[in-house]
């Protein structure tokens, strides 16, 4: 599909395509993994809960004898601490005053900052805490923390803490978010490179329906060209030998049948360049040429035309400058701006033609003080069959196809075609820039 616009559109649907998978694969990964989480710890933390409260009935007596018994005898956290590696859960049984008088751990190099986050923690009913810390390797613990504060007659007497260690179950849903993303890249990949495959296969009965019209296009244009040119001749004809003969309303005939053949030939050659552009059949014979000389032919050919318009036509050109590019394509980009900007002027109005070097291009400008293009039609002038103003364009016997060639002369040339339009009245100016080197 070698066609530009069937390409752009090609990639536009394998995008759009790819953008509705990515927003699905999202929203399924986010929602699978928060819904996950959110499964995991609501269970963790149900049993963190009920490990705190087993333990409270467990130990609340512990809490008692100490505050009661306990505070006249010497307690080491050597005797009061069992070391269970294999266990899970852990939990501490701290006085009012903050002396751990009982517990378990798995791990007693994390003790120190444990006892530091739940220093001052009363927890209320059901509350969970969670913490995570860094150990010398490099790993981390995460874990959940509950507890229940016990009080007797009004007194504090102290808290009774439980905690259990998540981080295998953190690490699996670290582990299945890695492995989604992984698999949801690979299959946004695959599903992107299927997507271009299949749009390239939707595209296929368009692009060659869009041929077929291109060729016939082509043919038909080319099939009209000799009647036309028949038809051409033989008003010329009958002009030479009869005119004189003629009646004052069949010379107006007459001239009026010259000017629409004139208009429809025009069109037609027009027709058959974008044909032949689209087929990819136009030649392009580029050469060095003088585009100075260019110019100067342009200024002659149009004078009379702008001065019967009332339109003063100017050029301000520098030296000879020479550029790399097709002169009679050239010549016909530079042909259709200039005459727009002589039909599309009001009268007494002036048309600017200037060529400078700047760096290693050159930059031609057309400048009108015509009606103007209004900011809206700006960006589509350069369609085809786009006329802004359809009446005024028809009363001008223009097609709306020449900037479409104009836009397409330019692009081969590896230039670029500009358009500055101020308010609707105020004149426009089309810029060119051609490179001056091959």
């Amino acid at each position: 599909m070698k066609n530009k616009l069937f390409n752009h559109t090609q990639w536009r649907l394998t995008l759009l395509f790819t953008s509705f998978l990515i927003i699905f694969l999202i929203s399924f990964i986010l929602i699978t993994y928060f819904s996950l989480l959110s499964i995991v710890t609501n269970d963790q933390k149900e049993k963190a809960i009920a490990l705190a409260n087993e333990e409270m009935e467990d130990h609340r007596e512990d809490l008692f004898e100490w505050y009661f018994e306990g505070k006249r005898k010497k307690h080491s956290k050597r005797d009061v601490l069992e070391y269970k590696p294999e266990a899970r859960t852990f939990y501490f049984v701290i006085s009012s005053d903050g002396i751990l008088i009982d517990g378990d751990e798995n791990k007693p190099e994390i003790r120190s900052e444990i006892l530091s986050h739940i220093k001052n923690w009363q927890p209320e009913e059901n509350e969970v805490k969670r913490i995570s810390i860094h150990l010398e390797d490099g790993s981390k613990e995460d874990l959940l923390l509950s507890g229940r504060p016990i009080f007797e007659h009004g007194s504090y007497l102290g808290t009774i803490y439980a905690g259990t260690n998540i981080s295998e179950e953190t690490e699996v849903i670290q582990t299945l978010l890695f492995i989604l993303i992984v698999l949801s890249i690979i299959f946004i990949a695959a599903s992107a490179l299927l997507g271009y495959w299949m749009a390239g296969r939707a595209m296929v009965p368009i692009s060659n329906a869009f041929n077929r019209q291109k060729e016939f296009t082509a043919d038909a244009s080319h099939e009209l060209r000799t009647p036309l040119s028949i038809l051409q001749s033989s008003l010329e004809v009958i002009e030479a030998e009869d005119r004189e003969n003629l009646s004052p309303f069949s010379v107006t005939v007459l001239d009026d049948l010259k000017d629409e053949v004139k208009r429809m030939t025009h069109l037609v050659n027009d027709l058959l360049l974008l044909s032949r552009t689209d087929l990819g059949k136009e030649q392009i014979n580029k050469d060095w040429f003088s585009i100075t000389n260019v110019l100067e032919k342009l200024q002659r050919k149009f004078q009379y035309e702008a001065e019967k318009a009332g339109v003063h036509l100017s050029a301000s050109l520098e030296n000879e400058v020479k550029v790399f590019g097709d002169e009679e394509k050239i010549t016909q980009l530079l042909f259709i701006l200039v005459d727009n900007a002589i039909k599309y002027n009001v009268p007494g109005g002036d048309v600017q033609v200037s060529a400078v070097k700047d760096n290693n291009q050159i930059r031609i400008e057309v400048k009108d003080t015509g009606v103007g293009i209004p900011l809206e039609h700006q960006k589509r002038i350069f369609d085809r069959f786009y006329r802004v103003d359809q009446a005024r364009s028809r009363e001008k016997g223009s097609s709306g196809i020449g900037l479409s060639i104009a836009d397409w002369i330019v692009q081969v040339h590896n230039g670029k075609l500009e358009v500055i339009s101020g308010e609707e009245g105020k004149g426009t100016i089309f810029s060119i820039l051609l490179p001056l080197t091959k």
